[in-house]
C-alpha cells in the first residue's frame, strides 16, 4: 500500500459567506483527521490554515507555503473538506484539480464531494465537479454583491463606511458616520492648501513641513490615539509628495463626503481601481469644510488641471500649461534674457536632445492671436454653412450628427465581424495558432459588443432628440461670443485652447477644446455636399 504525504488545507472567510458553524476551521480539521484515521495509507499530515481570506482569490499565505512545498515534493496527497474549501473561483479550481495537481502527481481528495483523484480518477472530471465549482462561484459572487448593495445604500444616504476619518477630520462621537473637525490637523491641512496658493512645489511643501517637525497623517492619528497600533517606520514619519498630493486632491475638505473613489475589480479580483469622477458617490455639505471650493478649485487648476507653477508674485504666465514642442511632446518653459522672454523645449534645455529650440513671447502672442481670429471668421461660415443646409433640407443638426456617430459604429462592427471571419481561414491556413486564434477571437468579440453597446446609447439619445435640438452647436455660439482679438488674457485661453504646439520650424498650431466637435460640423456640411473654408 503507498504511504502518502498529506497536506490537509483549511480555509475559512466570512467575505464569501463562510459563516456556518460547519465551515469553522476547528469542524474542518475534525472531519479531515477523522477520515485520515479511518484510512491507514496517510502519513506526515502537514495542516496548512488560511483563516480569514477569501476563496475567490489564490493570493492565501498558508496556500502559496502549499505550493511551494508541492514543488519541493514534500507533499503528493492534498485533502479537503469539500471544494468550496479550496476556493470559490470556478476557472481556478477547475485548472487546479485538472491541470496542476495532476501535472506534479498530487493526489486530490475532497472528502464531503466524493473526489478522490487516485481511488476514482473519474470523480475528478465527473460532471458534479464543475457544477459544484460554478455553483461556489456564484455563491460568492452572489455574497460579494449583497455586501457591496449594502455599502452603496450606505454611501448613498451619506453614512462614511471607511475605518477613519480624513486627515484633518475624526469621527463624531454621537454619530460614526458623521465627522468633526480635528483643529490640530485642520490647521495643517489649511497650512498646506494656502503653501500650494502661493506657488510651493509638493516637494517644497513635504520639505518645509519636515522640518518644522509636524507629524505626518498615520503618525499623528497614533499620537492622538485615533489608531491603537501603527508600525512607525522612517518613511512613515516623513512627509512626501504622495502624502501632499493625496491632501490636496481630497474634496473632502471642502465639506462634502466622497467615498467609492475605488472599487474592487470583481469577486475574484480583489485589487481596487480608481473609477471615474461621475462614479463617485457624493453627498454635499455632509461636514464642516476645512477649505472653501473656491480655494479647492484653485488649487486643482493650478497644480492638476495644467501643471501650472505660480511666480514669485503669485501670478502664472498668459500660456503656462498650454505650451508644447511638437517634436518631442514635452512642455515648453519660459526664459528671459536681456531684452527678451522666450519660451523653450524642456526637453531641449535639459539635455539638447530635441530639434526644437525657442520661440520669442511676444511673437508668439502675435501669431496666437491671429490664428484665433481666424479661427473666430471660419467658425463664422461654419455656422452659416450649417443654418443654409437645415434651412433648405428641415433637417435636425443634433439627430445628423448621432446618425453620422451610428453609421461610423456599424462600419466599425462590420470591419471587426469580417476580421473575425478572415481569422478562420488563417487557422485553417495554419498563419496562426489556435492559441492565437482565441485571442484574436476574444479581441474582436469584446470590441463588437462595446461598439453594439455604444450603437445602443446612441440610438437612445437618438430617440430623445427634438427637432429644435441645437446642443452640439453650443460650442459654436461660445465662439461667436468673442470679438476681434487684439490682446489675449488667460482667461480666453483657457476655455477655449487645449493646447499650443510649435514646431522645429516655429510653426504654430492651435488645438482647441472643442476639436472633435469642429470635425463633426466639417463632416457635416461635407456630407450635404456644401464646400466651407478649412481653418489653417
Amino acid at each position: 500500500m503507498s504511504k502518502w504525504n498529506v497536506a490537509a488545507y483549511l480555509r475559512l472567510s466570512s467575505d464569501d459567506g463562510d459563516k456556518a458553524e460547519s465551515n469553522s476551521i476547528g469542524n474542518q480539521r475534525s472531519i479531515i483527521n477523522q477520515y485520515i484515521k479511518q484510512n491507514k495509507e496517510f502519513k506526515n499530515v502537514e495542516y496548512y490554515i488560511d483563516d480569514g481570506y477569501s476563496g475567490t482569490s489564490f493570493d492565501r499565505p498558508d496556500f502559496k507555503r502549499m505550493l511551494s512545498d508541492i514543488e519541493n515534493k514534500k507533499i503528493d496527497c492534498i485533502i479537503v473538506k469539500d471544494l468550496s474549501r479550496l476556493g470559490r473561483n470556478y476557472i481556478e479550481v477547475g485548472n487546479y484539480i485538472e491541470q496542476i495537481f495532476p501535472n506534479y502527481g498530487i493526489r486530490f481528495i475532497a472528502i464531503n464531494d466524493n473526489v478522490d483523484s487516485y481511488k476514482d480518477p473519474k470523480s475528478v472530471n465527473n460532471v458534479i465537479v464543475p457544477f459544484k465549482n460554478l455553483m461556489n462561484d456564484e455563491y460568492a459572487r452572489d455574497i460579494s454583491n449583497k455586501v457591496r448593495s449594502v455599502l452603496d445604500n450606505k454611501k448613498a444616504k451619506g453614512q462614511f463606511i471607511g475605518s477613519f476619518a480624513p486627515y484633518g477630520y475624526v469621527r463624531d462621537s454621537k454619530n460614526k458616520y458623521k465627522f468633526v473637525v480635528d483643529k490640530e490637523a485642520a490647521k495643517v491641512v489649511k497650512k498646506i492648501f494656502n503653501m500650494a496658493l502661493n506657488g510651493k512645489s509638493k516637494k517644497d511643501i513635504a520639505i518645509e513641513l519636515n522640518s518644522l517637525g509636524i507629524s505626518t497623517p498615520r503618525v499623528h492619528k497614533f499620537e492622538s490615539g485615533t489608531i491603537k497600533k501603527c508600525e512607525i517606520k522612517e518613511s512613515t514619519k516623513r512627509w512626501d509628495s504622495k502624502k501632499i498630493d493625496e491632501i490636496l486632491k481630497n474634496r473632502t475638505y471642502t465639506g462634502d463626503l466622497v467615498q467609492g473613489v475605488r472599487k474592487k475589480v470583481s469577486h475574484k479580483i480583489h485589487k481596487n481601481r480608481r473609477v471615474d469622477n461621475d462614479e463617485w458617490m457624493i453627498v454635499p455639505n455632509h461636514h464642516k469644510e476645512i477649505i472653501s471650493i473656491e480655494e479647492f478649485n484653485k488649487v486643482q487648476e493650478l497644480l492638476y488641471s495644467r501643471n501650472i507653477r505660480v511666480n514669485k508674485k503669485n501670478t502664472y504666465d498668459i500660456f503656462s500649461g498650454h505650451l508644447r514642442c511638437n517634436e518631442c511632446g514635452n512642455s515648453m518653459i519660459i526664459r528671459k534674457s536681456k531684452y527678451h522672454t522666450y519660451y523653450y523645449c524642456k526637453t531641449y534645455l535639459k539635455n539638447k536632445s530635441c530639434s526644437s529650440k525657442s520661440f520669442q513671447k511676444e511673437k508668439l502672442e502675435q501669431v496666437v492671436v491671429e490664428l484665433l481670429n481666424n479661427f473666430r471668421n471660419v467658425v463664422n461660415d461654419i455656422d452659416e454653412k450649417i443654418k443654409e443646409i437645415l434651412n433648405q433640407k428641415e433637417i435636425c443638426y443634433d439627430k445628423e450628427i448621432i446618425k453620422s456617430k451610428i453609421e461610423n459604429i456599424e462600419r466599425q462592427i462590420e470591419k471587426y465581424i469580417k476580421l473575425k471571419s478572415e481569422i478562420k481561414e488563417d487557422l485553417k491556413e495554419k498563419f496562426i495558432t489556435e492559441d492565437e486564434y482565441w485571442e484574436y477571437s476574444a479581441e474582436y468579440s469584446k470590441k463588437i459588443n462595446e461598439l453594439k453597446k455604444s450603437k445602443t446609447e446612441f440610438e437612445t439619445r437618438l430617440e430623445k432628440i427634438t427637432l429644435e435640438s441645437s446642443n452640439n452647436k453650443n460650442w459654436i455660439e461660445e465662439v461667436k461670443k468673442i470679438e476681434e482679438i487684439k490682446e489675449l488674457d488667460r482667461l480666453l485661453i483657457d476655455e477655449i485652447i487645449e493646447d499650443i504646439v510649435i514646431d522645429k520650424d516655429s510653426n504654430v498650431k492651435l488645438i482647441f477644446k472643442f476639436e472633435d466637435k469642429y470635425f463633426e460640423a466639417l463632416d457635416f456640411i461635407n456630407r450635404n455636399k456644401c464646400d466651407i473654408i478649412s481653418a489653417s
